[in-house]
Formats: structure tokens, sequence, C-alpha cells
């Protein structure tokens, strides 16, 4: 098998490892330097993700042939994050308006369908505003129309909270109201509070 680490060809001893899961906690382990983090992987050429936890463990090193594995700094993630984090609040903002609207004409399944993807989405951005955080040392603190950016990230959740309660209740009307008009006005926010992080840079 060959490992290919940053496009750079490198060897990691086998012995006891039996299948992908394995051999990337041993890369992880002895090669990827601290503040390090694994970005990408192929296997034999193709993109590779796991779409359950511990999907790698099925994967045998006997069918993999070529193993490239590319890593990013952390900061580095993070400042990226923040580069592109508008753009994601749009796309975010985009699934919450589609979703209201399907809401509101009844159409369930699909809507349920999209809402699970659309909160996925959104709690992998209040996770990455977390990471951002404690990566880059920011000062939530800071003032944004006169509350904290610290405030606005818990506000996030407890709308949330209060969606998923709403979705038990199956109550989609009101649902789809929270969606327009409680959650699009804060994921708005976000399109400002953004650039007002990535302001900080340097401080």
């Amino acid at each position: 098998m060959e490992i290919l680490l940053d496009q750079q060809s490198t060897a990691i001893e086998e012995s006891g490892v039996n299948n992908l899961e394995e051999i990337l906690v041993k890369v992880m382990s002895d090669l990827i330097k601290p503040g390090q983090v694994i970005t990408t992987v192929k296997i034999n050429g193709e993109a590779y993700s796991e779409e359950k936890p511990h999907d790698a463990v099925r994967i045998s090193l006997s069918d993999i042939e070529t193993l490239e594995i590319d890593t990013m700094a952390t900061d580095e993630i993070a400042w990226r994050f923040l580069d592109s984090g508008v753009e994601q609040v749009d796309m975010i903002i985009q699934g919450a308006q589609k979703i209201s609207e399907l809401f509101r004409i009844a159409d369930e399944g699909e809507a349920n369908e999209e809402y699970a993807n659309f909160l996925e989405s959104l709690r992998l951005f209040l996770q990455m505003v977390a990471e951002v955080k404690a990566i880059l040392n920011l000062d939530l603190a800071s003032v944004f129309k006169g509350r904290t950016v610290e405030d606005r990230v818990e506000k996030l959740s407890e709308m949330m909270d209060q969606m998923l309660h709403v979705q038990e209740e199956e109550d989609w009307i009101m649902l789809a109201d929270l969606l327009e008009y409680e959650l699009i006005p804060l994921l708005e926010e976000w399109k400002s509070i953004l650039p007002l992080l990535k302001g900080k840079k340097g401080n």
C-alpha cells in the first residue's frame, strides 16, 4: 500500500493494522504534527468519508492500493471558515426559506427530510463557531447591536431547541413561522457578525 501524506510519499509500520480506521489512527498518532487535522482522505484515487461512525473499520487494508491523506492547520481551517462563513449562512437561510414554504403547503414528507439535513447544517455551523473561538482564542464578548456575540450563539442554540420541541408537537405552521420570522433574522445577523470576528485576526 502506498501512502501519500500531503502529497508526499511516506511509510508506516503496518503490523497489527488491519483496516482503514486503524491506519488513520496510526497516521494521526505517528505522523501528523500537533495543530494539524486530516481534511481529506482518498482511497485508490476516490474521495472517502464516513457515512456512519467507524465505517472505516469495514475497509480492509487489502482493499487499499493507495491512501492519500491531506491535512491542514487548525488555525487555517478557522480562518477559512470565517472567510466563507457568510456564504454558508446564505445557504442555511435558503434552506430555511424552502422548508418553511414546504411546511406551509403541507408537504410534510419532503419538508421533514429537508429539515433533518437543515438542522445538521445549523448544528455544524454552531460547532464551527465554537471551535473557531477556541482555536483562535476569539473574544465573543464583543458587542453587536447591543448584545454580545456569545449571546447570539446562545440565542441560536435556544432557537434550535424550540424548533425541535415544535417539531415533536407536529405543529408544522408554527415551525414554518419560527423558521421564517425568528430563525432567519437571527441568521441574517451572522452575515455581519462573521466579518466582525474575522476583523480580529492579528489582534
